[in-house]
């Protein structure tokens, strides 16, 4: 009978640590990201460090800032331009994906 707790109580405890991983995996940011992408179209494979890496993936786009959890962007000539935590993106993907012009 001891064993058999030993078991089972062996098998809920790596079950828990599964689940436990799983939720320190789904926080991470590169996770969130693609959390976010998930429901906009526009996970962390077409959001670029640089406005370079960007333009590279989309020549002839325009290519514009997003920050923050809204789906909103800012175009170059903004003065919020590359400014806080953001990414860059292509236009018409941030478009397609839903996100909208900042007012």
């Amino acid at each position: 009978m001891l064993i058999r707790q030993g078991r089972i109580l062996l098998a809920c405890a790596v079950m828990a640590g599964v689940t436990a991983g799983a939720a320190l995996a789904q926080n991470s940011p590169s996770a969130l990201n693609e959390q976010e992408g998930a429901t906009t179209g526009l996970g962390s494979s077409h959001r670029f460090a640089t406005a370079a890496a960007a333009s590279a993936h989309c020549p002839g786009d325009t290519v514009v800032w997003s920050a923050g959890k809204k789906l909103t962007y800012v175009m170059p000539d903004a003065p919020k331009y590359g400014k806080g935590s953001g990414f860059y993106a292509c236009k018409m993907e941030a478009d397609s994906a839903g996100f909208q012009p900042a007012p």
